[in-house]
């Protein structure tokens, strides 16, 4: 495994495990303890931080690719961006005209991710 890899996987690896170990305890204290609001949006606010470090870890890894795989990595990164983007845009329309259910803002990044780990895919094998 070259080292710039294993580099990104121990620091976003990090991140992820930091990041869910914040959550499970955020949720936790939130639904067993009252407390006012400005405590309990800063404590819902906690998992975002080893968030930030995750996105830290992927421009470091970004920045370590040869010229080819950051090509890959950046249009599946638009590509996504753009679907993603346009998908809520639409769905946007829709909800209004139509009894459908909100989609909380909290699965945009997600689907992101999601969508370009699959475009990036289907790129290398166009491009093979």
């Amino acid at each position: 495994m070259e080292p710039a890899v294993r580099r990104y996987l121990i620091h976003f690896g990090g991140a992820m495990l930091g990041y869910m170990a914040l959550l499970f305890a955020s949720v936790y204290v939130l639904s067993h303890h009252q407390m006012a609001p400005v405590w309990r949006g800063s404590l819902a606010f906690l998992p975002v931080l080893p968030g930030l470090y995750g996105l830290h870890a992927v421009m470091v890894f970004y920045r370590s690719r040869d010229e080819f795989k950051r090509r890959i990595i950046s249009e599946s990164m638009l590509i996504s961006a753009l679907l993603t983007g346009f998908a809520c845009f639409a769905y946007g329309f829709i909800e209004g005209a139509v009894d459908l259910p909100q989609i909380s803002l909290i699965w945009v990044l997600p689907v992101m991710v999601g969508l370009s780990g699959l475009i990036a895919c289907i790129l290398r094998w166009h491009y093979r």
